[in-house]
């Protein structure tokens, strides 16, 4: 029958290839083998690939010594490595045990073995500075990735060849799951900075669009922070699927959501007076325009919908599609709120802003007309508790445009 702690050290090590955060694993590893082989204390070595040497990463133990994590650092030529990495020593690489390197020292004693018997003093006074009883290495292929340290046992005995070949197999399964955690990690830091790059990419060209028109400079800023400001109350009152993919591509939309003026006449946007049929008209297909551009960029193709159906309207009069109801992407029906109030609230070259409460009184007549209802509630929730959302763009900025919770 199996020991009990083989069960138990068996189901974290299963759980670790679960998990995507390498200081996490550690911590289950080394708090599942404290706890199981009752020992004082358990750390781990794990190569820095970037400093070129070994780094405490964890150590736990409800006695007996606890080091800091990244407290302790030691090189490729410390002998603690080199026992298992030096093909030159020539001595069993399979797991260093306390007792056995003292027996060694005392058995060396001619001048033929007074390198070998230095080589283990000096290992002895490095295991004593842990107060380690047993090593485990951990390779990857070649490479040792990492040192498992067992501190004494509460009950003083010596770890047996068979818990340490079962930690053996386990520091095998650890490096797995580690090494899993790394590219893991690497690859969403990767993502991070790609997405950071992405948003000020967008800002940028947002930026270059407004340059066109001097009544519109900021307006795409602040109707992505409306934007963003409603979403986050629509997701505590109703379940809006893949939630973070849905904030990210409703703050590209909004900034991208006039992209397609690029394709109008200034002539049409700069009309200091109304505009006549055909000027309307041709105002109209700036969705579809955006759209346009906006589908031979890979990334930027699930936006799309916020830029292309943003002047939809709830009761199906709007354009360019005439679409009604929920059939309107939400993405869109939000983009339509926030860039209606803004517009409605800023000078244009035809006519002043409207007061702030004033153009919320206008929205509030035209709730489940052209506005959908829960957009229109999330909205004035937002108004109602912050006061004036023009002073609400000024204090968040660019804070909000790339957070993604606030306190709505």
């Amino acid at each position: 029958m199996k020991p009990e702690y083989h069960k138990k050290l068996q189901t974290a090590a299963r759980q670790t290839i679960l998990i995507h955060r390498a200081d996490t694993l550690i911590r289950i590893i080394l708090r599942t083998i404290v706890t199981s082989l009752k020992v004082k204390h358990a750390g781990i070595f794990i190569y820095d690939k970037v400093k070129d040497e070994y780094v405490v990463k964890m150590s736990r133990g409800h006695s007996g010594l606890k080091v800091p994590a990244g407290f302790i650092k030691i090189r490729k030529d410390n002998p603690l490595i080199r026992y298992f990495t030096d093909k030159s020593i020539n001595l069993p690489k399979e797991h260093i045990l306390w007792s056995k390197i003292i027996s060694r020292i005392k058995y060396y004693k001619t001048k033929k073995d007074l390198k070998t018997k230095r080589f283990l003093e000096a290992l002895k006074f490095d295991l004593s500075l842990y107060e380690a009883k047993a090593c485990i290495p951990g390779f990857f292929r070649k490479d040792l990735v990492g040192v498992l340290f067992l501190g004494e046992k509460n009950n003083k005995r010596i770890f047996s060849e068979e818990e340490l070949r079962f930690l053996s197999v386990l520091a095998s399964d650890v490096v797995m799951a580690l090494k899993n955690a790394w590219l893991i990690e690497d690859l969403n830091r990767q993502i991070g900075i790609n997405k950071r790059l992405l948003f000020q990419t967008v800002s940028a060209l947002a930026s270059s669009i407004e340059a066109k028109d001097q009544y519109t400079i900021g307006h795409t800023e602040r109707v992505a922070n409306y934007c963003l400001a409603i979403a986050c109350v629509l997701k505590k009152r109703e379940r809006i699927e893949g939630w973070e993919k849905f904030l990210e591509n409703l703050k590209i939309a909004a900034l991208f959501h006039d992209i397609g003026k690029i394709g109008i006449s200034e002539s049409i946007l700069h009309k200091e007076t109304a505009l006549d049929e055909e000027e309307r008209r041709v105002i109209q297909t700036h969705p579809l325009i955006g759209a346009n551009i906006l589908n031979h960029i890979e990334e930027f193709r699930q936006a799309l919908e916020g830029v292309k159906y943003h002047h939809e309207k709830y009761d199906g009069t709007g354009y360019p599609c005439h679409l009604k109801g929920r059939k309107i992407p939400l993405i869109a029906l939000i983009i339509s709120l926030a860039d209606t109030f803004d517009a409605m609230i800023t000078d244009r070259p035809y006519r002043k802003g409207l007061p702030q409460e004033k153009a919320i009184e206008e929205i509030k007549k035209v709730r489940g007309v052209q506005f959908a209802p829960n957009v229109v509630d999330a909205f004035l929730k937002i108004y109602n508790s912050k006061g004036k959302l023009w002073e609400l763009n000024k204090q968040v900025g660019h804070h909000l445009l790339f957070t993604k919770e606030n306190t709505f």
